[in-house]
């Protein structure tokens, strides 16, 4: 993993943790349900962001690489796999 990328999605991934810390304390505390819903929503799009990052220095530094060898399709399929489970 590349420098910035792992700067980058830590950085979000330790904001992202501190909003759902915000949540459970919205639900624990019995808040508005809109209100929670709407930092639930915020942390998800976090998240969403989070794994484009990653993915997009995933294919910067692997599968750039690797169309140019042998693994092309390994590297295909990788990706279609992950896509495939996003969509679930």
């Amino acid at each position: 993993m590349q420098k910035y990328v792992k700067e980058n999605a830590l950085k979000r991934l330790k904001s992202a943790q501190g909003h759902l810390d915000h949540v459970i304390k919205q639900v624990e505390e019995e808040k508005y349900c809109i209100d929670i819903l709407q930092q639930s929503l915020a942390v998800q799009a976090a998240l969403r962001a989070i794994d484009n990052i990653i993915l997009k220095g995933h294919l910067e530094e692997h599968v750039t690489h690797a169309m140019h060898g042998k693994d092309q399709q390994e590297s295909i399929q990788e990706i279609v796999d992950v896509f495939g489970k996003a969509r679930r």
